[in-house]
């Protein structure tokens, strides 16, 4: 296990991501979809027939559309029925984070049939000009097997450096958080001698798992397939990190 985890800490410096496949036991893939899936049929219900923008300044508490035909419904790990310290991934978060990193985020994101490809996106910025460890982590599960026709993420692998907003005045902290069709993994070398990161996806198997680093430059690729594309999401920050635009509107859907 060791060993293992130095590789995956290895992959997450020089890379910015680590795709574990096949990580997570059925059982616990299956209970995590069930639960899911039914959080968002009570959300997508109280939504009705209520119009929702794009962005999650535009959406509600508990339901963020994060590009056209791509949902992000919050679940809490109690509601998961889950302990994140028990979580497959929990060592290589505090190996990364620390052992007091602390939880932010964890939910589903769901793709409709038809839905385009995002933008190309960061989740966080960077705080200095120098490069530091990440500031978060985020986990992606596959709750069922996502071929490339169905759109996994696809990451620009190594631009977890090259994001760096401080340090590259071509970049712009928000078109790089905020998804515009202007970001593309060119915008990350102009202005500099980097060589233009290149593009890593793959298809993964249900309970595999895509760990990156908050400021690494992916998006959700299109779902050409039939079928909607259900992921499972578990962020967590380092002790002490308060940048949060990933939801932003403070309005709730049950609001009388």
């Amino acid at each position: 296990m060791q060993q293992e985890l130095a590789r995956w800490q290895e992959r997450l410096v020089a890379d910015g991501f680590v795709l574990l496949r096949a990580f997570c036991a059925r059982d616990f893939v299956a209970r995590v979809a069930a639960i899911a899936r039914h959080r968002a049929d009570e959300v997508l219900a109280a939504l009705g027939d209520r119009e929702i923008g794009i962005g999650s300044a535009a959406g509600y508490a508990e339901l963020v559309q994060r590009s056209p035909g791509r949902w992000d419904v919050p679940v809490t790990p109690a509601e998961f029925g889950i302990d994140d310290h028990e979580l497959p991934w929990w060592p290589l978060v505090a190996a990364v984070l620390g052992s007091d990193a602390e939880h932010s985020f964890s939910g589903v994101v769901f793709s409709d049939p038809g839905s385009p490809a995002q933008c190309w996106h960061i989740d966080s910025p960077h705080l200095a000009g120098e490069h530091l460890p990440p500031h978060a982590l985020n986990v992606l599960v596959a709750l069922h097997d996502i071929p490339l026709e169905m759109g996994p993420t696809e990451c620009a692998r190594g631009s977890h450096r090259l994001t760096n907003h401080l340090r590259n005045s071509s970049l712009v902290r928000n078109e790089l958080i905020y998804q515009t069709e202007r970001t593309s993994p060119a915008l990350l070398v102009a202005a500099t001698d980097e060589p233009l990161p290149p593009r890593s996806v793959e298809p993964m198997a249900a309970g595999s798992c895509l760990v990156f680093d908050d400021r690494l430059l992916h998006r959700g690729l299109a779902n050409r397939s039939a079928q909607t594309r259900h992921v499972a999401y578990f962020s967590y920050r380092r002790n002490g990190y308060g940048e949060n635009t990933h939801f932003e509107s403070a309005r709730s859907l049950f609001d009388g």
